[in-house]
């Protein structure tokens, strides 16, 4: 069943902008069945019932949870990478159970933000979900600095850090954690004095082999591990 993602108003889901034009590339008609994803944590079986030419109207018949989305909160910080490398792991993230992504600068980022970039990422996690069968994005927060970023870290049960002198993947009991967050640095990695900031918060490093990995393999696998660990 094809996933789009609308508006619920009353008993009606809503189709506007893309979506509606994805619908009519698919040549979907009155009466074919879509399932409707709203950027809640319910996805609905919809009845199509009218298709204009700036929006489609669906009756809602059946509503239920969906049993797709992560179950505890798993937060990646990234450092700023390249725009490829970010897209890339934003739409890997959401398929392996991260809730959100905040990106920082830190010393040894190479690239910097623009107004655009964030748009893009949300655009991403959106077809992402429509892919892996979730209901909720990525939520994507606004671009923040290293110093930023470290004052954030106090809202989480527990933060890991993947560092890459560190080679040993520790075995982290995090079952009993309810809001994770991981910390993995840009293609130039982190200052000795970033390196010092981030062990003053107490964040526990840990290693990702005895490899040298690309941020982006870092944060995806990083993820995956976590993910797989909290049966997100």
């Amino acid at each position: 069943m094809k996933r789009f993602f609308g508006k619920v108003i009353g008993n009606e889901f809503m189709l506007y902008g893309e979506e509606q034009k994805h619908l009519a590339v698919l040549r979907l008609k009155k009466d074919d069945i879509i399932l409707g994803i709203s950027q809640d944590e319910f996805e609905y079986t919809c009845k199509i019932k009218s298709i204009g030419d700036k929006q489609t109207v669906c009756d809602i018949v059946k509503k239920e949870v969906c049993k797709h989305n992560p179950k505890s909160k798993l937060t990646l910080f990234q450092a700023f990478a390249k725009s490829d490398k970010l897209e890339l792991i934003t739409q890997k993230i959401t398929e392996l159970g991260a809730t959100d992504l905040v990106i920082f600068e830190s010393q040894y980022t190479v690239k910097k933000p623009n107004q655009n970039t964030k748009a893009r990422l949300e655009r991403i996690t959106l077809e992402s979900c429509k892919q892996c069968g979730r209901s909720l994005p990525v939520k994507i927060a606004n671009f923040v600095s290293f110093d930023q970023m470290l004052k954030m870290l106090g809202d989480y049960d527990l933060v890991l850090f993947a560092y890459e002198k560190d080679t040993d993947i520790k075995n982290f009991d995090v079952e009993n954690y309810k809001n994770i967050a991981i910390i993995v640095g840009s293609e130039g990695g982190f200052s000795e004095q970033e390196v010092k900031k981030l062990q003053l918060q107490n964040v526990k490093s840990f290693g990702l082999g005895k490899r040298i990995l690309r941020c982006e393999t870092a944060a995806i696998f990083s993820v995956g591990l976590i993910s797989y660990m909290l049966n997100n």
